[in-house]
Parts: structure tokens; sequence; C-alpha cells
């Protein structure tokens, strides 16, 4: 069998991905003009301000403020190579001011991207809240390609945000959140469902579609019933389980199934015979258990009604008073709908 939603969602990621990201900040050329102007009036040495700033951009490094604020943070970087490598070759005045100055615009924008990272976190909560989701399906690891342009997606509208262009981010996070769940829904399918789809691999390299063609065509049939579960009810984690197990069992069915009707199929009457007595053998060791004295004079649907009435608990005579059922959960955070037929992801 193919599995073609993940080709369908990595062709549409890819084609996302080509579009144009903004790496412009907000106010950029106001906040260098400020920092030449702070370093021309300033009595801070260049050594002095270039130390300070560095310390606070390594401080925001290990707070994440590359994944938060990625442009301010690489025009932070950018401005203190600027210092170090005028630094090296200070002569003037003005190199000492343009030392200052470079410093005092990175300082700038390590301040800004802090304040870009409350922004993140308040107007991509959902975004946000949805990459953790993945992190706990261990998509990272399961589909990394999946993952990193899911990643990308958030960091455009992460860039866009830091850019001043915040309708645009509120426009297009729908998109990225579509993309999210088809992404969570294809982990949930690789994880709980892909045994099952290999499994009927499994049979058809064994011929059980033409031995078994009504066992195997239930399998399929179970296995399409669970794809379109996932995809319209991947939050249904229970659900999930449940119908992805019962697409393994109908596909390790159409195997078994398969696997014995094509022994019957090249029996002639000795092997016929032998096959009926390997099929009583089967009952007897059952019946090892329920012992059943000549059980072996009977049908072989008779004896297996004699063995499941043997082996049955007796019915209570009287009927246990239900316990009190539990509250009903509070209703989940709605899932957004995805569709890959339509998916412009990867």
């Amino acid at each position: 069998m193919i599995k073609p939603h993940l080709a369908v969602i990595v062709a549409g990621a890819f084609a996302l991905a080509t579009g144009c990201t903004n790496t412009h900040v907000a106010n950029s050329e106001q906040i260098e003009l400020q920092a030449q102007q702070q370093a021309s009036a300033t009595e801070i040495t260049p050594e002095d301000a270039l130390t300070q700033a560095t310390e606070l951009y390594t401080q925001a490094t290990a707070q994440e403020l590359m994944f938060y604020a990625p442009s301010h943070m690489e025009k932070a970087r950018d401005k203190l190579d600027t210092a170090r490598k005028i630094l090296k070759k200070m002569e003037t005045p003005e190199d000492k001011i343009a030392v200052t100055g470079a410093a005092f615009a990175a300082k700038k924008l390590v301040e800004d991207a802090h304040a870009n990272k409350t922004k993140v976190e308040t107007q991509l909560s959902r975004v946000l809240d949805h990459r953790k989701v993945l992190l706990e399906l261990k998509t990272d690891t399961i589909h990394p390609k999946l993952y990193r342009k899911a990643v990308n997606k958030l960091e455009d509208l992460i860039r866009d945000i830091e850019g001043g262009l915040l309708a645009k981010a509120k426009d297009d996070e729908a998109d990225v959140l579509e993309y999210y769940a088809e992404v969570e829904a294809e982990t949930l399918k690789t994880t709980h469902l892909d045994i099952a789809i290999d499994k009927l691999d499994e049979a058809e390299s064994i011929d059980a579609d033409d031995f078994a063609e009504a066992t195997f065509e239930k399998a399929e049939a179970a296995i399409e019933f669970a794809e379109d579960f996932i995809r319209k009810n991947y939050r249904d984690r229970e659900g999930v389980v449940r119908v992805t197990h019962n697409a393994y069992v109908a596909a390790q069915r159409a195997y078994y199934v398969g696997q014995e009707a094509a022994k019957l199929v090249e029996l002639n009457r000795e092997k016929a015979e032998q096959y009926a007595l390997y099929v009583e053998s089967l009952l007897q060791t059952i019946n090892e258990q329920a012992n059943i004295p000549d059980l072996q004079s009977q049908s072989f649907m008779a004896q297996a009604r004699a063995l499941s009435k043997a082996i049955s608990p007796p019915t209570a005579s009287v009927v246990a008073t239900p316990p009190p059922q539990p509250a009903a959960p509070a209703a989940t955070q709605s899932q957004p709908t995805i569709s890959w037929e339509n998916a412009d992801e990867e």
C-alpha cells in the first residue's frame, strides 16, 4: 500500500517554503541613528561598550531569544562583529564613535528582542502550544523534515512580528495552524497506523489479496477508516488508538487467512484429510484444558461450540450495581479542520 498523505504534506511545505521571509527589523534605522548620537555624547570607552553589549547578547542567547527574535539577534550579532573589527584597527576619534555606536545598536537590538519575545508569546500562543504538542509526540524524531518545516513557518511569523507586520502575521497564522494540525495527524498515523499498513503490505506479498480477497478488502477498509478518523479527530487520542488497533487486527487477519487459504487451494484428497486432522488437533489442544470426553466424535462446528461453552465463566445470578458514572469531562479545545488533499505543506 502507498502512503499518499505524507507526500502531499511534504510537497506543499516545499511550495510554501519558497516564499520570501522577512528579515527587516522595525525601527532599525532609528536604532542606528540613536546609537550613533549616543556614541558621540557618551564618556564610556569603546572597549567597555563592546563588553557590555557582548554580555547582554550572550545572556539573551541563553534565554532563547534566537528563537523568539531571530532577526533582532542576527542584526545584533552583526553589529558586534562590526565593532570588533573596527576596534582591532581603531586609530581616530571617528573609529571610537563607530565602535561605541555599533555596540550601543547591538545593545538596543537585544533589548528590543526581549520585547519581541513578549509579543510572540501573546500573539502566537496557539502556534507555540501546538509546537509543544508536536514535541510531545516526538515529531522532531519521527518526521524531522515535517517538524523543521513547521518550525520554519513559525519563524516566518515571528520575523513578520519583528518587522512590524502584525496584521500579516495574524492573517498567516491560520494557515500555519492548519499545517501543524496536518503534521500532528501525520505523526499519529505513523506512530499508530503504519504498523497496520505494513502488515497489510506483508499480506499482499503472500497474495492474500487473491486467496482471501474479502478479508483483505475489509482490512483495507479498516485502514482507510482509521486514516479518515485520524484526519478528523486527531485530538481524540483514545479513539486514534482504538481505530488503529482495529486496523492492525484486520490486517493481521488478512495475512493469516490468506496464508491458510493458499494452502487449501492446492490440496489433493490425501492432503485435504491431513489438513482436516490438523484443524482437529488444534481443537483438541484447547480440549486439553476443557477435558470434554469424545470431543472428536462431533463436527468441527459442534466441537467449537462445546469448547466455548466449557471454558466460558458461569453467568452471575445477581447483577452487580454499576458504579456511579464520573462527570462528563470538560470540552477540549477545538481542533483545526485539516484537508490533506488540499494541503499546501510538505
